[in-house]
């Protein structure tokens, strides 16, 4: 599996994103929220074809970092620590990770963060 984050792995349909929050799990790993569902015909009804791969969405509360600047430097560091330990998981999933604390931590707090949830994941 490469070690780059491309176009195709990331989630965009407007449907797998409310099958994700319709039926989809959570998990914690401070300072990382992560709510997902695999990829499989029970979990998305109706949709005809499904991805081979993960894909895998990030978000930053607007309400706790007021400045775009920083909710992209924060979702720039959890997409590099996803994109370093993907090779983590064994199965597909649709996933949405959500930065939780008020602060800016340190990007190696992140990716053990990042290296937890997808172990817990699989």
């Amino acid at each position: 599996m490469k070690k780059t984050f491309q176009k195709h792995e990331r989630l965009k349909s407007k449907r797998y994103f409310d099958a994700l929050f319709a039926k989809g799990k959570s998990i914690k790993s401070y300072p990382i929220r992560v709510i997902f569902l695999e990829f499989n015909e029970e979990n998305f009804e109706g949709i005809k074809s499904l991805p081979n791969q993960s894909q895998v969405a990030f978000s930053v509360p607007k309400k706790r970092f007021k400045k775009a600047v920083d909710r992209n430097r924060i979702k720039r560091q959890m997409r590099e620590a996803y994109r370093l330990n993907k090779h983590l998981l064994n199965k597909n999933y649709a996933m949405v990770f959500v930065y939780l604390p008020n602060e800016k931590l340190a990007y190696q707090t992140i990716e053990k963060a990042m290296v937890k949830a997808l172990e817990k994941l699989d």
